[in-house]
């Protein structure tokens, strides 16, 4: 299985999930959009999906709507759009699964109930037979998406569709691939996220230790599923 990890910012880590995939002998290629810590500017040449069996979609500091991202986020839509049209598996997590809901038409926005920290999620029937699990997964959002027309909501929260499933794509608003290290990474941009959200970086990382056997054995149930 030859799979494409897409990082946005330019402190992005694959942790639980990129160890799944390792775990089932993937041929993992990734690609970095953003190489400057904290910085918009990004490359809008992005590989062709057709090549990957899969393609996973990290997270960003960034809004899908953010005009200081459209020169990457517009071309990564096309190259989305181009994945659904060949029937190339895409797995969006957290602001990846925004940009993947909006490609296949639907929409993000500002969420009234942001979500910082291990939280659980509220599981429909469709869900728990697409391999959704309750939690509690890693959450770190402002912005929510709208489920596309045609897909199917997988979980909610009270900040909004938590995932859904449209064809063969999964959209995730959590982050399954989130560990120490991988926090470790974000807190390099996105402290103040964390601090005007009213939350303590060591206390986080406390809780990413004491989740960490059950979130990795999650994270590799989740990407079974979706490498079928």
């Amino acid at each position: 299985m030859r799979v494409l990890f897409v990082h946005h910012d330019a402190n992005s880590g694959d942790g639980h999930v990129g160890r799944a995939f390792s775990a089932l002998g993937a041929d993992v290629v990734v690609h970095q959009v953003c190489t400057g810590p904290g910085s918009p500017v990004g490359s809008p040449d992005l590989p062709d999906p057709t090549a990957f069996d899969r393609v996973v979609l990290f997270g960003s500091r960034w809004s899908v709507d953010d005009p200081a991202v459209a020169h990457w986020v517009e071309p990564e839509l096309e190259m989305l759009r181009s994945a659904d049209r060949a029937g190339v598996p895409v797995m969006g997590l957290c602001f990846g699964g925004q940009i993947l809901a909006t490609a296949l038409g639907g929409s993000v926005g500002r969420t009234a109930h942001p979500e910082v920290g291990w939280c659980r999620v509220d599981v429909a029937p469709e869900g728990e037979a697409a391999g959704i699990e309750p939690g509690p997964w890693l959450q770190w959002h402002f912005d929510a998406f709208t489920v596309p027309p045609g897909a199917t909501e997988l979980a909610r929260s009270i900040a909004g569709p938590q995932a859904f499933a449209a064809g063969p794509h999964l959209g995730l608003q959590f982050h399954p691939e989130a560990d120490r290290a991988v926090l470790e990474g974000w807190i390099v941009d996105d402290l103040d996220q964390l601090v005007d959200a009213g939350h303590d970086a060591a206390s986080l990382m406390d809780e990413a230790d004491a989740h960490h056997v059950d979130a990795a054995e999650r994270a590799a149930r989740l990407v079974r599923r979706f490498a079928g």
